[in-house]
């Protein structure tokens, strides 16, 4: 008898939906004993998946209105000692990495702060006198893993264009930025240093924030499509996990830009409307998956444009087909964010159905880094390489795996989507060049091997403290290969630029 993998989850998964009726639904991979709450809603509207990771922790009407935005920020690392009643030493203690706060802004212009520990609401405040309502919410710095620094700040993009910066420690009022017109500001990106930040709005501009200083450092207006007199809306913008690329889209129309050099990277329409990004891969960013309205998720590849060479490799996957009948509500994915650990190419999704859906992406990011011809352009092969879509065991690769859905309700309108994720102890590292991620793959996973030898393995009961899905060393390996992979295929493309430049 084969035993299945072990799931390639983080050690840690928090998953936090809105939706247009006002309730906030949440999910978390460790149960928690649900405690009556007069704004809870009836349980039976929400369908449990007893043999799922994901399990409902706590629901609620949060708003009179629609949910337009969510964030979730990190708490203070807790260090918890294993044995109370003598003195201890750093290393008889254990860090204990715990959500902290969920922010949710809604159509009745309030703010709520929600205490994700205790599931209570911990404050509740009004928007600034005529300024609309909130759209689009982030702390500064965003802390949506266990390995950032708890945020300090919090911005607010609101209907009348405005942007309010709080600061998280009073909730009070320490700027008001203006640089978007009256239609609003549709999302916010705060770089992972929180040091600067970028909102797009439905005036078709992008606007660079200095934080630091409080005020508006470069405007970016997007030229609208020639067939379209109106203005295009900027639906969503995202950070690498390092910060050295940000991705925008508008319409149906995705762009990746270098911070460095301010060229794109990646420039391309889809078919239908794209609702909402995600870098995967590592912090570089790689990879871009995109939210379709269509039903469709693309897959992309992020490096350089028009590039010789490169006819034998894909720069696209559809990993989820779009539907080829008139697009109903349910098949809209309108969320999509990357998830920190496990493989490295996680992500959570949402459509306008109630679905929540928890995705690895590697079989779609190790298909575009295979060739069509079993080759790179330069005739040399990796032995890491497939001449089709099959792994080292022959199995057929797929471009997607649903690691875990759940619905809420029978098909509540969900707005949008927050997580928050501990990679635990087997996070991935790439930061360190290719040569070193593929030549210390192998000793990296001995050591996780060695280390899973040494603790005894035991069958933890469900909703026990602290318990863990940990990936294991074949997989790591794998997914750091991947990860390597993609670096040296990059780092190819960035040296044939720049000799055809030098020519």
């Amino acid at each position: 008898m084969t035993v299945p993998p072990i799931t390639p989850f983080p050690s840690r998964l928090i998953i936090i939906a809105g939706t247009y009726d006002g309730v906030l639904a949440g999910w978390d991979t460790l149960s928690h004993e649900r405690e009556a709450d007069a704004h809870d809603i009836d349980m039976k509207l929400l369908r449990k998946n007893d043999g799922a990771h994901l399990k409902l922790s706590f629901a609620m009407a949060a708003h009179e209105g629609s949910v337009r935005c969510l964030d979730i920020a990190s708490a203070a690392a807790i260090i918890e000692k294993y044995d109370k009643k003598r003195p201890h030493s750093d290393d008889e203690a254990e860090i204990m990495h715990e959500p902290g706060s969920l922010l949710s802004g809604g159509f009745d212009e309030t703010i709520n702060i929600f205490n994700l520990q205790k599931h209570s609401q911990a404050g509740e405040l009004k928007t600034p006198n005529d300024l609309g309502s909130p759209l689009c919410c982030s702390f500064a710095p965003p802390s949506q893993s266990a390995t950032t620094a708890p945020p300090t700040h919090a911005l607010v993009g609101l209907t009348s264009g405005k942007i309010v910066l709080y600061k998280k420690r009073d909730w009070s009022v320490q700027h008001v930025l203006s640089g978007h017109d009256d239609g609003g500001v549709q999302c916010l990106a705060v770089h992972p240093t929180g040091r600067m930040a970028l909102s797009g709005g439905r005036d078709g501009k992008i606007v660079l924030w200095d934080l630091m200083k409080g005020r508006l450092a470069f405007v970016y207006k997007i030229s609208a499509l020639k067939k379209i007199k109106r203005k295009e809306s900027v639906n969503h913008i995202v950070w690498s996990g390092d910060g050295n690329r940000y991705a925008f889209c508008y319409g149906s129309k995705i762009t990746a830009r270098d911070v460095a050099s301010g060229e794109d990277l990646l420039d391309v329409e889809m078919p239908s409307r794209v609702n909402q990004l995600a870098f995967i891969g590592g912090a570089e960013g790689m990879f871009l998956a995109a939210a379709c309205d269509d039903g469709g998720l693309p897959v992309l590849e992020v490096g350089q444009l028009e590039e010789e060479g490169d006819a034998n490799t894909r720069r696209a996957i559809m990993a989820i087909e779009p539907v080829d009948r008139v697009v109903a509500g349910d098949d809209r994915l309108k969320c999509i964010q990357a998830i920190e650990g496990g493989s490295g190419f996680l992500v959570v999704t949402a459509n306008s159905g109630g679905i929540v859906s928890v995705m690895d992406l590697e079989g779609a990011a190790r298909m575009m880094l295979t060739p069509s011809n079993g080759g790179d352009s330069e005739g040399e092969t990796d032995s890491d390489d497939a001449g089709n879509d099959t792994d080292s065991d022959g199995e057929m690769e797929v471009a997607v795996e649903i690691l875990d859905s759940v619905r809420l309700g029978s098909g509540a309108r969900i707005t949008n989507l927050t997580a928050w994720s501990y990679a635990g102890e087997n996070e991935i590292d790439d930061s360190d060049d290719e040569e070193e991620s593929l030549s210390e793959s192998e000793s990296a996973s001995d050591l996780e091997t060695e280390k899973s030898k040494k603790e005894p393995e035991t069958n933890t009961p469900e909703g026990t403290k602290g318990v863990k899905i940990e990936l294991d060393a074949d997989a790591l390996e794998k997914a750091r290969k991947l990860v390597g992979q993609a670096k040296k295929h990059q780092q190819k493309k960035k040296k044939r630029l720049s000799e055809k430049k030098s020519k």
